[in-house]
């Protein structure tokens, strides 16, 4: 499960920073290569929200109840 969390994470990052080259790039092909990222930068963090809500309805995992004492 963390493998999965952790590894979408990279994959957004990376999106994040093809978007930036694409940014300095500029032009038309550079244009087009950061809508593409950004395209997938928000797709892949939609179906990590969702991905993760599913799994704590399914109990796969947990909030951390730990309240502090005083």
């Amino acid at each position: 499960m963390d493998i999965i969390v952790i590894a979408i994470i990279i994959v957004i990052l990376f999106s994040l920073g093809s978007a930036l080259v694409g940014m300095l790039r500029g032009g038309k092909k550079g244009s087009d290569k950061m809508f593409k990222s950004l395209r997938a930068r928000i797709s892949l963090s939609v179906f990590l929200f969702v991905f993760l809500m599913f799994a704590s309805f399914m109990g796969w995992i947990e909030p951390n109840n730990v309240l502090p004492t005083q």
